[in-house]
């Protein structure tokens, strides 16, 4: 079923923005956005095959150290998540947005905008000194996306495999 389908129109999204306590709704976009960097990847296919979210939510759960901020894209008409973005700054004053997924019939309606907007803000609000975003290899194509709020590549990491 695609959007047009659903009479979709912006009123119909909700933001909902909250801390780590909104993990458990993320946890099937954050397996197809695993799943997009599995097909998508070149040579860390088996990585991606064998990360999970439980592994993923420790990581986020047991860091005390990082302020989590997350915020969920739902339809309304459908009463569905269809997006999310995980944004964090670490006790360096280090922002991040670690991860952010729409599910594909959503994308080009400026959902990923809000969800943009809404971590860089709160990042921002939150005197960081820097701010990141990693980028999986084989998902070069999120380039494009990221230079609209001013992220570009800066350096390229290696890793043995």
């Amino acid at each position: 079923m695609n959007v047009e389908e659903n009479s979709f129109n912006k009123k119909t999204i909700d933001y909902i923005e909250s801390g780590k306590e909104l993990l458990d709704f993320v946890e099937p976009l954050w397996k197809k956005l695993n799943n997009h960097h599995m097909q998508n990847s070149i040579d860390f296919k088996k990585r991606f095959e064998n990360f999970n979210f439980k592994d993923r939510r420790e990581v986020i759960e047991k860091n005390k150290d990082k302020q989590v901020f997350i915020t969920l894209a739902k339809d309304m008409i459908q009463g569905k998540y269809i997006g999310y973005v995980i944004a964090s700054i670490s006790k360096e004053s280090i922002g991040e947005i670690d991860s952010i997924y729409i599910e594909d019939n959503y994308r080009g309606l400026k959902i990923g905008d809000t969800l943009m907007k809404n971590s860089l803000d709160w990042i921002r609000n939150n005197g960081v000194i820097r701010i990141k975003i990693g980028v999986a290899s084989g998902n070069e194509e999120s380039f494009k996306f990221y230079a609209r709020y001013g992220f570009f590549p800066r350096t390229t990491i290696l890793e043995y495999i």
